[in-house]
Formats: C-alpha cells, sequence, structure tokens
C-alpha cells in the first residue's frame, strides 16, 4: 500500500452500520481509513458498544472513533443505559457556565467509559427561528449565552478526556429547513459574520475545542455557489482565516441532501478536502464501498492536479491529535442528569394527575434524523409508579387522527369518570399544520387535561388546567415530568 493511498484513507469517517463490527472494516482500517462514527442504529447495550469500540480500537494504534452525544435529545448512550442530560436548551435556561461544564464532563466520562474518542458536539447553533428543526439542541436564542456555554461545554468535555466538535459552522438556527433533506441558507453580510454571527465558534476555539463541524449551509455573501461544507471561501477564508482556527475541520455527512444534491460522494470529497477540510463524515448509511469510492477520488485528485499531496498530509496530521486527551479522574456522577432536568422544568398551573387511570395522548411530530431514536414521553415512568396508563400516540400520518383521540377520550372518560386525569404530551407541536385541529379540539373538551411540553416552547397551554416544560426530551427531562406529575403536596 501506498503512501498516497494511505493519506487519502486516513481522512474518511464511515459509519459502522452494525452493532459488531463488520467484516470490510478491518481491511479499511489496515489501508488506514481515520475511523469510524457511530450512530444510534449501531448501539444496543452498553456491553455491546464497548465490545464494537474495542474491536475497532484493536485494529490499530490510532483508530478515531466518533460519536454524536450532545446530551439531551441528541444522544447514543442514554439508549444503552448510559448517562442521560437535560440538553442544551435546559442548560442555557439555568444559565450557569458552570453547570453546564459539569454536564460537558459527566458526558464526557460516559464516552470514554464507551470507548468513544471524539464526541460530535456542542451544537452551538443559536435558536432564533422557533420553527428551526435544531430546537431544543440549541443553548437558546441569545447569541452571547450560546457562546459562554460553548465554550463551558467545550472546557467540560475536553477535561473528561473526550474531543469536542463544535458544530454546525457558520450556525443553523435562522432556517426552518433540516440539511438532512435539502440546502439550508443563512443570508447573514459578511460583516456581520465576522463581527457576532460566529462568536458561539470564536469562543469554542477559544476554550481550545479540537475540531469544528462545518455544516451544509449556504452563505451567498461568502460563497454563492457551494455549501459551506466543500467551499474553500468558508473553511480556508472565513474559519481558518477571519477565526484563526488551526484544528481539525470535519465536514457534516455527505450524504445528505445539503450536499448529495449539489455533488456525489467522490466530488464532494475532493471538494471538501481542497476547501480545507480534514477529515469527512461520510454519513450514517456509507461504509466499505463508500470508503473505495471516496479515497479513490482523493488520489486521482492528487495525481491530476486538482489536490496536494501535502494538503493530505497536513489534514492526517491534524486528526492525529483526536482522541489522546487522558481521561479525567473525577468520579461519575449518575444522578447529576436528573438533578439538572428538574432545576431546569417549569410547571405551570394544578399539573398533579389525581387517581389511578391516566390517559396519555401523545403528539409525535416527526424529528429530525439526527435524533436517532424517537423514544420520548412519560407513560412509561407513570406505569412504573403504579399508574394504569391507557396510552394514545399520534403522528402526521395517522388516519383520522382527531377522530381517534376523541373517541379515546369518550371512552376513556365513561370508564373512568368524567375528572379521570389525561395528559397530552407535545415535542415541537408547533411546527406541524396537523396538530394545531387536535390541540384546539383538547382545548374545547378537556381544560382540565395537564399538558407536558419536552420541546422549544411556542404555545404557553394556559388553556389548560395544568403545564409542565422540561426544554428537552431525554430521559432525564422524562423523570423530571413526571416527578411534576405524581407531586403528592
Amino acid at each position: 500500500m501506498g503512501e498516497l493511498n494511505r493519506l487519502a484513507h486516513g481522512v474518511l469517517f464511515p459509519g459502522v452500520g452494525r452493532a459488531r463490527l463488520p467484516r470490510w472494516a478491518a481491511e479499511r482500517v489496515e489501508r488506514g481509513v481515520g475511523g469510524f462514527v457511530v450512530y444510534g442504529k449501531d448501539v444496543e447495550s452498553a456491553e455491546q458498544l464497548r465490545a464494537l469500540t474495542d474491536a475497532a480500537h484493536g485494529l490499530r494504534e490510532h483508530v478515531v472513533l466518533a460519536a454524536d452525544e450532545e446530551g439531551g435529545d441528541v444522544s447514543r448512550l442514554e439508549y444503552a443505559g448510559g448517562t442521560s442530560m437535560p440538553g442544551n436548551l435546559a442548560l442555557g435556561r439555568i444559565d450557569e457556565p458552570a453547570v453546564t461544564e459539569s454536564a460537558a464532563y459527566e458526558i464526557g466520562l460516559s464516552l470514554r467509559d464507551a470507548g468513544i474518542d471524539w464526541n460530535l458536539a456542542p451544537s452551538v447553533d443559536v435558536a432564533v427561528n422557533p420553527a428551526s428543526p435544531l430546537g431544543t439542541r440549541c443553548f437558546g436564542a441569545d447569541r452571547g449565552r450560546v457562546a459562554t456555554h460553548a465554550a463551558a461545554w467545550v472546557r467540560g468535555l475536553q477535561a473528561a478526556g473526550a474531543s469536542a466538535c463544535a458544530k454546525h459552522f457558520p450556525g443553523h438556527g435562522a432556517d426552518t429547513a433540516d440539511a438532512h433533506f435539502g440546502a439550508t441558507t443563512v443570508d447573514v453580510p459578511a460583516d456581520e459574520l465576522v463581527a457576532s454571527y460566529l462568536d458561539p465558534f470564536r469562543s469554542a476555539i477559544d476554550a481550545g475545542v479540537d475540531s469544528v463541524m462545518v455544516s451544509h449551509d449556504r452563505l451567498p455573501a461568502v460563497d454563492p455557489d457551494l455549501p459551506a461544507a466543500i467551499s474553500a471561501p468558508v473553511i480556508t477564508g472565513l474559519l481558518r482565516g477571519e477565526l484563526g482556527y488551526d484544528g481539525v475541520v470535519f465536514t457534516d455527512a455527505l450524504e445528505m441532501g445539503g450536499i448529495a444534491k449539489v455533488a456525489d460522494l467522490p466530488t464532494a470529497a475532493v471538494l471538501a478536502i481542497a476547501a480545507g477540510a480534514d477529515a469527512l463524515c461520510l454519513g450514517s448509511f456509507a461504509y466499505g464501498e463508500d470508503v473505495d469510492v471516496a479515497a479513490a477520488a482523493l488520489q486521482a485528485a492528487v495525481r491530476d492536479g486538482r489536490l496536494t499531496e501535502e494538503r493530505l498530509r497536513q489534514a492526517n496530521d491534524r486528526i492525529a491529535r483526536l482522541g489522546t486527551r487522558p481521561r479525567g479522574t473525577a468520579e461519575r456522577d449518575s444522578v447529576l442528569g436528573v438533578r439538572l432536568a428538574e432545576r431546569a422544568r417549569t410547571v405551570r398551573g394544578d399539573a398533579r394527575l389525581r387517581g389511578p387511570h391516566v390517559l396519555s395522548v401523545r403528539l409525535t411530530a416527526s424529528v429530525s434524523p439526527a435524533v436517532g431514536r424517537p423514544d420520548w414521553g412519560v407513560e412509561g415512568l407513570l406505569a412504573a409508579a403504579g399508574r394504569d396508563v391507557t396510552a394514545v400516540v399520534v403522528d402526521g400520518d395517522t388516519y383520522r387522527g382527531a377522530s381517534m383521540v376523541r373517541a379515546e377520550i369518550g371512552q376513556f372518560r365513561s370508564e373512568y369518570g368524567a375528572d379521570a386525569p389525561i395528559v397530552i404530551q407535545v415535542r415541537g407541536a408547533h411546527r406541524y399544520e396537523w396538530t394545531r385541529p387536535i390541540l384546539a379540539d383538547l382545548r374545547d373538551r378537556c381544560p382540565d387535561a395537564v399538558v407536558v411540553d419536552m420541546g422549544l416552547p411556542a404555545d404557553s397551554f394556559e388553556a389548560f388546567r395544568g403545564r409542565v416544560q422540561t426544554f428537552g426530551a431525554s430521559r432525564a427531562c422524562a423523570r423530571a415530568a413526571a416527578t411534576a406529575l405524581l407531586d403528592p403536596a
């Protein structure tokens, strides 16, 4: 295997795609592949995940394993019994940088225990648009607050021994589109970008963040032609030049619609490295053959002069720094997430559920593919506490959803009484047209119901008897909500 072949493989990060390390992985590691990204679909249990990471690390001295563990709604570990945190929006509401740092430190320890070297977090976007799909993944809508907590999160995570990655440069939050499916746009003048818009990334860089993920946003003021992840004016000009960043630049997944509709994988791989990126996220459904295609394209680009071998070597040298921090020595705090979720939670009105029988109506509006598993809600916790729970789950594709909810309410109260408690669970419901008639009907029929809002709040729900807001839908947030509902006082 030649040096050029090794360098071309070294910048590539495919998905694992299995609960066990697939057979194709060993050969690609031998060729020099930089590492792998572990996605939610690859995780079944703590023991399985550790076996997977041990197997990958055993193939070569420096195989970097990455995961999206933002805490809150984007978690790979909590579904495997790992730590659960309330997420960025809740931490931003608490608004104590030391608390954010401690939460990130706990996440970092959990990652190191699982064998993950590189955390593709924090998200330092600014939630200025309530219709943004990022919602609870942001520390808030105030740029200064986001910048402060970005630095705290980076410090905490990296002190625990995991490399951090500030994302999604130059920053989502204003656009309502999801880059998984298409292009997003940051329509901000160039002088404003440098003067203030990029402050969260500037803050993360000042905190020593090991990497920055570049999104598929379009910045017309900087590059009218190409998305950020494959744009030299954005990466080399803005991130490297204006902000002076010399760490690892990682692309968001090249399989996502924001790139795939512009360039195929081999073209995007070459453009991204030429633009100044160091590591290429191939995507959650990109495996061995995709590695081969991308590596071949990079080598061909060096041979025909579109890339230099030195550019690939520089990228490999930066990647070699990832995952080399010593593990933190402080003890794990297994209940930190629940304590913080309870601090962030708000309760309005009378949210207590009286009586042994409860009807749960959950509106499961779709979430971004980045979130992974859509497991959320309090039904299981209420049942574990001894309540007899009847659960109704409705989504945008439910046949006659409003009629189904009305019928279930009628049957429930006919059986258990007109005052039998009802809890309505929502998560970003304001973003979807189909939820509005259902919620309006519930306001008319069940003003004595309690609403549990586990998304970015956009409706006060004042017409209902009680409201619980958790500012996230993690397991810790669900526990905080259930505690309020079951409060005997």
